[in-house]
């Protein structure tokens, strides 16, 4: 059997050798580079397994080939590694599809384990067959060495492309990477603007200078500026043979008559233009190893998804709003489409998206224009297996959420990774890689929250993410967390969100559901008393009955899953709460040290002193969340009717123990 491969990229050459060395005794096959592009250049001629890549890189930064990668090679797991990580930066690799986020310095041990990790999964994975490299992934290397290599010098260059390839994205890019960046990128339209403009830009009158004291001062605008001239076939006879004269006397005598840089281009083909007389052949021949050529869109088709989430992110960062996702049937219909107009176009339609939008979050098949979602059709999206039960679910790439824990009030994060199939759910301490996976029998404290303990690891306050993974139906999953989950502010929203950003994998292993054969009870079943039961039901409800003080007094409310959006809209949002009393209480017991009037519902003096209610009823939609996390240590769904009054989650807790010695067969 083949060795699995390993790309480490880093330019810190003990690091890079190191980390060769240790996982070459692991079994892998290392290499070693220590430049983004040539890691992409690598990638292209031979793609890894995986890649271990740090941040900071010379050529081109460890985000942006982790962007490129998996945009052509989704199939490479790459673990990203940082000696001066922030949760940003985190956040940010993990949403373009990182395995994991390591910084540096880092355990050894821990590193080689999410090798292994990230190599297990992969495996688990259908393997796809890839005849050849991308076209766009090799167009795109070109572009970026291209743009490396002219941005070392002050050569003009021509651009050559149809209308909206994104010729002056590429200038852009190239003289923002120069060493005169700090100067002006003049854009002039040789089809539009006036010639006399043109002229005072190309063919500036005698340089004039000041002089104070010991320096002299260029006082000659057009000299300190790049000047991109578009459509430069538009340009009189006179004007083109005036611009080689002056770019050809600076070719033999280097003096600077033009702009600091000159960038030119044309969507026509030149070479015909200059046979037929149209355009003046020794210009061209200026440019004649200074040439860029842009593939239009339709060629080159395999780059849409990145310019996509390039433009997504561009605007919204712009408009301060949250970058939406993509559904991957709007993906499609939009990686099918023509484009005749490019990627001006494409820009164009997105932005119309944006500005009629129901939501900023995501972009779905029915918002497309017409023409565009025709071009695709629906495909279904229940995975059947050979047991004709629903698949088991992890996420499609890892994801990254950060707050403060509510009893411990300590800043804390949560990154949620994909497992293979029969993983389950799995907690692992993000500081020493100490793992509790979430079942039953590792609970530990059940007083104001659910916590769970293994060994010398624990984690608390799972219950609000324990239930978004029930209800979305996620089986296989390793949550990297510290001492608690981060609190958000105090519901479940904030992690249907986050499930919703790692998008949801359907496996090929059948998943499993209890299914109640009569009614079970914890605690005295009498009106007053705390007690909770469960018994047979086609469906999955929860029905919760509260009696507090005021401002609550009694309140109801049931709740049937029917998918995971009603449970997004009914139960998600509702908030925890406590009265000042008892918050009081709790902060001497070294409880709720984090919570602040932003993370959940305060009560006092009979009424609610902080915010304004999201729900009628909020407290009991609240209490059914608690229970479908508790619920969910089961490892599996639940056919069946719970009803609990004035329950917590010690009864939560003991109702689960109650199923478990019950011993229920489950249907085969």
């Amino acid at each position: 059997m083949p060795k699995e491969r390993i790309l480490v990229v880093d330019d810190e050459t003990n690091i890079a050798n190191s980390l060769k060395e240790i996982l070459s005794d692991e079994g892998y096959d290392v290499s070693v580079t220590e430049d983004g592009l040539n890691a992409l250049d690598m990638i292209q001629s031979d793609p890894p397994d995986l890649l271990l890549l740090d941040v900071w890189l010379p050529g081109m930064d460890g985000i942006e080939v982790l962007r490129t990668v998996k945009t052509y090679h989704p199939e490479i797991e790459v673990l990203v590694m940082s000696g001066h990580g922030t949760i940003d930066t985190a956040v940010k690799a993990t949403k373009l599809g990182a395995f994991d986020f390591i910084e540096k310095p880092f355990s050894m041990d821990s590193l080689t384990q999410s090798v292994k990790s990230a190599l297990g999964l992969k495996r688990k994975r259908p393997t796809k067959t890839i005849n050849e490299t991308p076209f766009g992934f090799s167009s795109l290397i070109e572009t970026q060495k291209a743009i490396k290599f002219h941005s070392q010098s002050d050569t003009p260059l021509l651009f050559l492309g149809e209308s909206g390839t994104g010729k002056e994205y590429i200038a852009q890019a190239i003289h923002q990477k120069s060493a005169k960046s700090n100067l002006p990128f003049i854009k002039l339209n040789c089809s539009s603007r006036p010639a006399h403009e043109i002229n005072s830009f190309l063919f500036p009158p005698e340089k004039k200078s000041l002089k104070f004291s010991n320096e002299t001062f260029d006082t000659n605008p057009a000299i300190s500026q790049a000047v991109y001239l578009d459509n430069v076939d538009a340009l009189s006879k006179t004007t083109q043979q005036k611009l080689f004269d002056l770019l050809f006397s600076n070719e033999i005598k280097k003096q600077k008559l033009l702009p600091s840089r000159l960038y030119i281009s044309s969507s026509q083909n030149l070479s015909k233009l200059s046979k037929q007389n149209q355009f003046n052949p020794d210009l061209l021949k200026i440019f004649r190893n200074t040439t860029i050529r842009v593939p239009s869109l339709r060629e080159n088709s395999t780059i849409i998804p990145a310019l996509i989430r390039n433009h997504l992110e561009e605007v919204s960062k712009k408009e301060g709003l949250p970058t939406p996702e993509v559904d991957s049937d709007a993906l499609e219909a939009l990686c099918q489409y023509h484009w005749p107009e490019n990627i001006r176009e494409l820009h164009s339609v997105l932005d119309r998206i944006l500005a009629t939008a129901p939501s900023r979050n995501r972009i779905s098949l029915n918002q497309m224009p017409p023409g565009i979602n025709q071009l695709t059709t629906q495909q279904g999206k229940t995975k059947l297996n050979k047991f004709n039960k629903p698949p088991q679910r992890t996420l499609k790439r890892s994801v990254v959420l950060y707050g403060s824990g509510l009893h411990k009030g300590l800043k804390t994060g949560v990154i949620l990774q994909p497992l293979p199939p029969k993983s389950g759910i799995i907690f692992s301490n993000i500081s020493n890689g100490q793992t509790i996976p979430a079942r039953l029998e590792n609970i530990k404290s059940t007083n104001y929250s659910t916590t769970l303990h293994k060994g010398k690891a624990s984690v608390a306050t799972i219950e609000h993410i324990m239930a978004v993974l029930h209800m979305y139906r996620i089986t296989n999953l390793l949550i990297k967390v510290g001492d608690e989950v981060p609190v958000m502010d105090g519901s479940s929203k904030d992690f249907c969100e986050l499930i919703e950003n790692g998008g949801i994998e359907e496996q090929d292993e059948p998943s499993q559901e209890l299914i109640v054969d009569k009614k079970y009870t914890f605690g005295p079943q009498e009106p007053g008393t705390p007690h909770i039961s469960i018994e047979p039901s086609d469906t999955f409800k929860v029905s919760y009955h509260m009696e507090y003080p005021t401002p609550i007094g009694i309140m109801d409310h049931t709740f049937e899953y029917v998918s995971e959006e009603n449970f997004k809209k009914e139960i998600a949002p509702a908030r925890t709460f406590g009265f000042m009393e008892d918050i009081a209480q709790l902060t001497k017991m070294g409880f709720a040290s984090g919570g602040n009037l932003d993370n959940f519902i305060l009560l006092g003096d009979g009424k609610i002193i902080n915010t304004e209610l999201r729900f009628k009823n909020e407290f009991p939609r609240h209490k059914i969340l608690d229970i479908l996390g508790d619920f969910y240590l089961l490892g599996k769904t639940i056919r069946g009717h719970i009803r609990a009054n004035k329950s917590g989650h010690t009864q939560n807790i003991g109702l689960l123990k109650t199923l478990t010695n019950a011993d229920i067969q489950y249907p085969l």
